[in-house]
């Protein structure tokens, strides 16, 4: 299974995002930049795993599924306080109430522990690289699914 992670600054925009069963991702000036990550979200399959990174609280939390392809010619404007691009469907598997910390995530996740990946080598939850998809695996999807699912 292809698993991708989407980062969000807060908390509030994660529940926001899973009420709307919506995610996106906050638009870029630079258009280069822009046209690789518009490449990046194309090559997204639906039915690919998702788990969304909380910068706030530093926390993995809510597994999904991608219901949708990224659309590059819509931009959300009533779901999160600010504009967000590249918008696509997800079904949430769960919500905010549980998490998983980075340095839980190391102990559970068998990609991370067996082979002491470097998380930011591992699972890409910096903006520059949403839409990449994660090294993690079959494991790591069912012990997300396990710890965060509802």
């Amino acid at each position: 299974m292809r698993i991708y992670a989407f980062a969000s600054n807060t908390l509030t925009n994660i529940w926001a995002g899973i009420g709307a069963s919506r995610w996106a991702v906050s638009p870029s000036d630079n258009a280069s930049y822009t046209k690789g990550r518009i490449t990046h979200a194309l090559k997204m399959p639906v039915g690919a795993g998702g788990i969304l990174y909380c910068n706030e609280t530093k926390s993995f939390t809510t597994p999904f599924i991608v219901y949708s392809s990224p659309n590059p010619d819509e931009q959300v404007e009533n779901i999160w306080p600010e504009p967000w691009v590249l918008p696509f469907s997800i079904k949430p598997l769960g919500d905010p109430r549980r998490a998983m910390t980075i340095a839980e995530s190391k102990r559970a996740l068998p990609t991370l522990r067996t082979q002491g990946a470097n998380l930011n080598n591992t699972v890409y939850v910096h903006g520059k690289m949403a839409f990449t998809q994660s090294k993690l695996g079959e494991a790591d999807w069912m012990v997300l699914i396990e710890k965060l699912a509802i």
